[in-house]
């Protein structure tokens, strides 16, 4: 299958999940998020989106997998749809959907530990950040090894965590993600 094929079968109104792009001779995996259709989120290693689409143009498609319904947890304030439009011409996508306004909570803010009583008390969306990043090295599988390891830990994933265990989670899930990045992930999501 090729990006213009893959593309105008899941960027349709209605379709969400996530397109996996394998590049020849890339370690990295290229994940797009669809919401509702449209292209929303875009991640492949570290490059920034229009990087991301230069290689798109540039590489060789090894494979393409679809995840049906795969949560979309992340936006990018980017015109990703229209940026793939413009690159991949319009004859092989369809149409965007009317933009609807952006509610100002769709973008989360940047989370602070409050204090609780007698420690430190980190939000849901502070986890979330840690989840979201560590989804983002792993890949799709880091959703059940975060869920494995918040479980093992007696913590309920979407609630507030003392920060000795959010220091815990964090290393926990540091374990899973690869050498060369382990020390990276725990020095950005550690307090």
């Amino acid at each position: 299958m090729t990006l213009v094929e893959a593309f105008s079968q899941h960027l349709v109104k209605g379709q969400q999940g996530q397109l996996v792009i394998k590049l020849a001779g890339d370690i990295h995996l290229c994940k797009i998020l669809i919401e509702n259709g449209e292209a929303v989120h875009i991640s492949h290693g570290r490059l920034a989106p229009e990087q991301i689409i230069a290689a798109l143009t540039a590489k060789t498609v090894e494979w393409i997998n679809f995840i049906a319904g795969y949560p979309v947890r992340k936006k990018l304030d980017y015109p990703l749809h229209q940026q793939l439009l413009a690159t991949f011409g319009n004859s092989a996508l369809p149409p965007p959907a009317a933009a609807a306004p952006v509610s100002p909570t769709a973008v989360p803010e940047q989370v602070k530990p409050v204090s609780v009583g007698g420690g430190d008390e980190i939000s849901a969306d502070r986890v979330n950040l840690v989840i979201d990043g560590f989804i983002d090295l792993v890949g799709p599988i880091g959703t059940i090894l975060a869920e494995q390891a918040a479980t093992a830990m007696n913590y309920t994933l979407g609630k507030p965590i003392q920060k000795p265990f959010f220091d815990a989670f964090v290393l926990a899930l540091a374990k899973e993600v690869l050498e060369t990045d382990r020390s990276d992930f725990i020095e950005r999501f550690t307090i």
